[in-house]
């Protein structure tokens, strides 16, 4: 049994060191919605993956997220009126050129 946990820990430390860090991960994970990847790429974040849970979990909301938004679009689609009235966007849109004029 102890020799099974010095491979896993051998093995962990070797795909620790041949895959980006979790920092890079997580950008690349972000990135992989906007644009296609590299096999090459999509491979390290799946490795890095395997022995970091962290970075699972992320890529896991990510595409949870990234699912609950497009769901999400197509139900406001069905709903009556669409969005918002025009006296709504009016309002929004004073709001955000008087908030632009203080900050200057």
């Amino acid at each position: 049994m102890n020799t099974l946990a010095a491979l896993k820990e051998r093995i962990g430390i070797l795909v620790w060191q041949h895959t980006p860090h979790c920092s890079e991960i997580t950008r690349l994970a972000s990135r992989s919605f906007e644009q296609p990847l590299s096999i090459h790429t999509r491979w390290k974040i799946q490795l890095h993956c395997l022995i970091c849970a962290w970075c699972q979990r992320y890529v896991k909301h990510l595409k949870f997220l990234n699912r609950a938004s497009s769901n999400a679009i197509h139900q406001a689609e069905l709903l009556p009126g669409g969005g918002l009235s025009t006296a709504a966007r009016q309002r929004i849109v004073l709001r955000l050129k008087s908030a632009e004029n203080e900050n200057l």
